[in-house]
């Protein structure tokens, strides 16, 4: 229902400035056109609210305005969009518009320690506006489940990204087993590890005659050297 009203109060705005000023109704429907191609692939339902163009802004009539972020420009929040008449009556202009990015965020549902492996009751989905919620904010519920909180989390706390990481497979002074293969042959031989690694992460190891060597961090206490 509200995206229908949203939807509505759409229409009706475009058709009351199309009475006002065909051309301002035409640059309307540009920067929407251009704005909703623009967002398309953000999570969530976006909103678009367009400041509507001043007809005295607008020296003549334009039938091919091309929409434009400006340099520097971000489709994000507060912004302005830039419009270029294409045909006759060359000219540029700003249109002021501002957004909303509603969507499902991954919030601590209970107080969460550092170094706790999350799990499904660690969490709750709650919606909320990404253009006002901390940078990076998660809204996969799967991007949280299994990994390791990096700080304290407090309860009702959108959950960032950088507030997790993988959990380790390899700790920092464990034994390892390095392993080498290729055309025609394989190696391995034992090592301890100087870092601690997740799956994939890049880990340095000592082997037995004090070499440092780097590979990479596979499970059960084996660290991949790449050829």
């Amino acid at each position: 229902m509200k995206f229908l009203l949203l939807a509505l109060a759409s229409t009706l705005t475009t058709t009351a400035i199309a009475a006002e000023n065909p051309s301002a109704a035409v640059i309307f429907k540009a920067v929407n056109d251009f704005v909703r191609e623009e967002t398309r692939q953000l999570p969530g339902r976006v909103v678009i609210r367009i400041n509507q163009p001043d007809s005295r802004q607008i020296p003549r009539l334009c039938q091919q305005p091309q929409p434009f972020l400006p340099a520097g420009g971000r489709v994000w929040g507060k912004f302005s969009v830039g419009v270029r008449c294409q045909d006759e009556a060359s000219w540029t202009l700003y249109v002021p518009v501002e957004i909303e990015v509603n969507a499902g965020v991954v919030h601590a549902a209970r107080p969460i320690s550092m170094g706790k492996p999350l799990d499904t009751q660690d969490i709750v989905i709650k919606e909320a506006d990404l253009v006002r919620v901390p940078g990076g904010a998660i809204t996969d519920a799967d991007q949280v489940i299994g990994k390791v909180a990096t700080s304290f989390l407090a309860s009702g706390q959108p959950i960032r990204s950088h507030q997790l990481r993988a959990p380790y497979v390899i700790s920092r002074g464990q034994k390892v087993r390095l392993t080498a293969t290729g055309s025609g042959f394989a190696v391995s031989i034992e090592g301890e590890a100087l870092t601690d690694a997740a799956e994939g992460d890049t880990v340095q190891v000592r082997n037995h005659t004090g070499r440092i060597i780097r590979g990479i961090a596979r499970q059960d206490g084996i660290v991949e050297i790449k050829q």
